[in-house]
């Protein structure tokens, strides 16, 4: 036991781990004492998080790379740089997270606080523990567990439609196990082991690489929710509590991101031009259909389920921008590539958990979820208005905040590899540059969707008029959020080599030198974020100072009324709508939302979602997780 309060990596990811699973199984026990078993819930995650956080920060500030059992915990775990920065980017969000459940636990049912408490702390624990496995038992094994815990956390309302969420989910993630394990089991049989490290230096044929790499492809693509395989995302994100969906966009599809790292680039040794074009244009396609299909969305956190595929898409463009550099022996465009995946990575899990928090609290304080219904929000709620707008300029990428500073390195990475020799390279950087620029365009509009119709404006519900600031413990996570994006925006050529270093571990590269005095850059150009967040704040204030000085007594102070109408008087009807503002794209892009239909036919619809089969996934998941926590206690 003496090991447990030891602060080496190991000890502390063991205390974690224990930690989550005996605070769930009290908040189940204790289902009854809402505030009681709330706390015990909220403050055991956050402090396995901290635990976890910390042995993060060790493993990337120069512990050796290791293969340990951990103390007390028959299980094999591997630190290395691409595990800690995993792991770190999962429980900083999933502190603020469980922060939030505090206020949430204690406000729900007491058999959806069992229910929610229990699962959501096995989910964190699976992942955490998946995301430091060493070899393919231990991570398929995690992976199944965690996925079958968020289907138990989306199913909970006894309604149509989380049934069907919930089905979507169990389906696409049994599908995705039975790729990854037929993939390894392709491995085992090449090389005779399903430990990591005996992949990792064994020499397969080509044949054998690519078909383990697509079907390890289509098994993490469907946890990552790669476009087409994403179909359990969006009404999973909807159906689930909001932090609960926060942490499937901040560290179940992060999972399936970072295996599609270590598939790519790592296990099966230097991949063929091909894996990264493909790659690549799975990646454009993720990119601009989210972003596309999030604009047509009313439900805000459907809305922004949509944004996490695309922001899934942006990810993946870093990482197959670094296939192809290793496959084109270009070790620069490769080593800038997979950093600014990585930054992007760890930057989408702080704005989009910000955005979600945000979107819960407006849920609870209205029962709304339907943009259309809200309005005014502002007004009653102004900090978790503030969290949002900065979280929401963010996932735009505007300067000075962290979704700029990782876009911009990435677009660095595309410039790379449009001066490749090759013919194929040259052509596709450009035209993936204009593809990341659209969707920064699809997400600026949907700024002024979400904050326009969400928090301006008149209420157009009594629901929204009447709401109210959302409890302290939630505002405060937010908030945090949306300041640790401008920290890590402002701060980015202080933060950036740490991820540098990461992607040189598994590059095997030295170190790229990407940033240095105050500035993020390429051979081509550089951009000092904290000048930028320095202008950015100059600029106004320097007009509000000149008239103050100059205006003296002759303009009075402006005075607060009703919008102006063309001389009509003002009503809520004509304040713009969720509906009219996207009706433009709709209508230009019609052919693409048509074929959406077109792909999941009715009939299929109809069939997948009988009432038989969806009694027959319940009990099956209830079976299957009762059974794998057996085995892995064993």
């Amino acid at each position: 036991m003496t090991a447990l309060f030891a602060f080496d990596p190991a000890s502390l990811m063991t205390l974690a781990l224990l930690v989550w699973i005996f605070s769930g199984i009290a908040c189940g026990l204790l289902a009854g004492a809402a505030r009681l078993s709330s706390l015990i819930s909220g403050a055991g995650s956050m402090l396995a998080c901290a635990a976890v956080m910390i042995a993060a920060v060790q493993m990337l500030n120069g512990s050796a790379p290791a293969i340990l059992t951990l103390p007390a915990l028959p299980y094999h775990a591997s630190f290395s740089p691409v595990n800690a920065l995993l792991l770190l980017a999962m429980s900083v969000t999933a502190f603020f997270s469980s922060l939030y459940a505090c206020a949430w636990l204690a406000n729900a049912r007491p058999h959806q606080r069992a229910r929610t408490g229990l699962s959501g702390n096995l989910l964190l624990a699976a992942l955490t523990a998946a995301a430091i496995s060493a070899n393919a038992v231990e991570l398929i094994l995690m992976m199944e567990i965690a996925a079958l815990c968020a289907y138990f956390l989306i199913v909970q309302a006894d309604d149509v439609k989380s049934r069907r969420a919930g089905q979507n989910q169990f389906l696409s993630g049994r599908i995705g196990t039975l790729c990854l394990i037929l993939a390894f089991a392709l491995l085992h049989h090449a090389s005779g082991s399903l430990d990591f490290e005996v992949l990792r230096h064994t020499t397969f044929t080509p044949g054998t690489k690519s078909l383990a790499f697509l079907l390890a492809l289509a098994g993490f693509g469907l946890y990552a929710g790669i476009i087409p395989l994403h179909a359990w995302v969006p009404q999973s994100h909807s159906s689930a509590p909001a932090h609960i969906a926060a942490l499937f966009s901040s560290a179940l599809m992060k999972i399936g991101i970072i295996g599609i790292v270590k598939i790519g680039l790592d296990l099966l040794g230097a991949p063929p031009l091909w894996w990264g074009l493909l790659v690549l244009l799975l990646a454009m396609l993720t990119a601009f259909i989210g972003g596309l299909y999030a604009l047509m969305e009313h439900d805000i956190r459907r809305l922004l389920a949509y944004h996490s595929l695309e922001n899934v898409g942006i990810i993946l463009l870093g990482i197959g921008g670094a296939m192809v550099g290793v496959a084109l022996h270009q070790p620069l465009l490769a080593s800038l590539a997979l950093l600014a995946g990585l930054f992007h990575l760890f930057n989408h899990g702080l704005f989009k958990t910000a955005l979600f928090l945000g979107a819960g609290e407006i849920e609870m304080q209205t029962g709304i979820k339907d943009m259309e219904k809200l309005g005014g929000i502002a007004r009653v709620m102004p900090w978790t208005a503030v969290a949002m707008l900065i979280a929401l300029m963010s996932m735009a990428a505007l300067p000075p905040l962290n979704g700029f500073a990782s876009e911009w390195l990435l677009y660095q990475s595309l410039f790379q590899l449009s001066a490749s020799q090759v013919f194929i390279a040259r052509l596709l950087g450009p035209l993936l540059a204009v593809g990341l620029a659209l969707t920064g365009a699809l997400a600026l509009m949907c700024i002024a969707k979400v904050f326009g119709v969400t928090f301006s404006g008149a209420p157009r519900s009594q629901a929204a008029a009447e709401a109210s600031p959302a409890p302290r413990a939630m505002t405060i996570s937010s908030v945090l959020l949306a300041l640790l994006c401008v920290i890590s925006g402002v701060a980015s050529p202080w933060i950036i080599p740490y991820f540098a270093a990461v992607a040189a571990s598994v590059l095997n590269e030295p170190v790229l030198q990407a940033a240095g005095h105050g500035a993020a850059f390429s051979t081509t150009s550089a951009v000092s974020v904290p000048m930028i967040a320095i202008l950015l704040l100059g600029m106004p204030l320097l007009p509000w100072i000149i008239a103050m000085v100059l205006r003296g007594s002759r303009l009075p102070d402006r005075s607060r009324g009703d919008a102006w109408a063309c001389g009509y008087g003002h009503s809520a009807e004509m304040v713009v709508t969720a509906t009219g503002f996207a009706q433009p794209l709709r209508v230009m892009f019609a052919p693409l939302y048509r074929l959406r239909q077109q792909m999941t036919p009715a009939p299929l619809v109809a069939a997948l979602h009988r009432s038989g089969l969806g009694t027959f996934c319940r009990r099956l998941a209830l079976i299957e997780l009762a059974v794998l926590l057996v085995v892995a206690f064993a």
